[in-house]
């Protein structure tokens, strides 16, 4: 993204297509004024026209991620909402590994299916977890969400940088053998 620069993002429940009548920056700096920094601290240093308001949508992964000579990866293999921050990172490991596949086998076809075969469960689980988290943070009334929310506080952060250095780490571009 650049020095300096950062990727955030924010869910709220909504009606698809809503849009906040003040503008979408001046209701998240309402919405998060009283958390604890540096949120925000982080929504003060957002300029208005860089923020993008998108809905988004749960899609199944596909059920044949590889037929032939054709292969999907990324999004269009597994698609996964935004709150573990792996779609892209996915893609990039989906990229690297599908690279050592096809400089293995001569038959693009037989390098898609092993392919397709090696990253299954890597990226299952991360979708799973991606929705489970979704889930909860915009569960229904919003009552509960917020206790939800609000409960993660009591979990050590220790024990949270340590998943989500596993889900960094646990088997990023780890190639086949």
């Amino acid at each position: 993204m650049g020095e300096n620069q950062t990727y955030w993002f924010a869910t709220e429940r909504a009606a698809e297509g809503a849009r906040a009548a003040a503008g979408e920056l001046d209701h998240l700096r309402a919405k998060f004024a009283h958390w604890a920094d540096p949120v925000p601290a982080i929504l003060a240093a957002t300029p208005a026209h860089t923020v993008l308001r998108n809905d988004l949508y749960d899609r199944a992964a596909a059920r044949h991620r590889a037929r032939g000579r054709v292969v999907l990866v990324g999004d269009a293999a597994h698609p996964m909402r935004p709150h573990l921050g792996q779609g892209g990172c996915q893609a990039i490991e989906d990229a690297a590994v599908l690279a050592e596949f096809v400089g293995r086998c001569a038959d693009p076809a037989a390098a898609f299916a092993q392919f397709v075969e090696f990253r299954g469960s890597r990226v299952r689980g991360l979708v799973r977890e991606s929705r489970l988290i979704g889930t909860v943070l915009n569960a229904r009334p919003a009552a509960l969400a917020a206790a939800l929310t609000r409960a993660t506080a009591v979990i050590p952060e220790s024990v949270l940088t340590r998943h989500l250095a596993s889900v960094a780490g646990g088997s990023a571009f780890c190639t086949p053998t």
